[in-house]
């Protein structure tokens, strides 16, 4: 059978004294927002999309934003087994896909 250790055992405080709480950001201070580790300021927020709701924005059908998505030409966001799109993300897209018209 093994002795007990004594207590203070070196750089260890006694088992019974117990150091006080760290102190938490509130999580009742807003929203949390999507990639953004700056702590300034309320934090924006991103409205994630299905797929569904992607294909509804885009006027085309589901397995349309499913092959942008596997083509890696819209930025996803995994959310357990399924994807979301942010919105800025499917507006961007839409910018980069405008064709300027020719000049006359």
């Amino acid at each position: 059978m093994k002795p007990a250790p004594s207590w203070p055992a070196a750089g260890c405080s006694s088992p019974t004294k117990m150091s006080k709480p760290r102190e938490h950001a509130n999580l009742d201070d807003g929203p949390v927002g999507l990639f953004d580790n700056s702590s300034s300021g309320p934090a924006p927020v991103a409205e994630l999309m299905t797929v569904a709701e992607a294909a509804t924005f885009f006027k085309i059908s589901k397995s349309g934003v499913r092959r942008l998505q596997h083509a890696r030409q819209l930025p996803f966001i995994k959310v357990g087994s399924g994807v979301r799109f942010a919105r800025h993300d499917l507006v961007s897209y839409l910018a980069r896909q405008r064709v300027a018209p020719l000049d006359s």
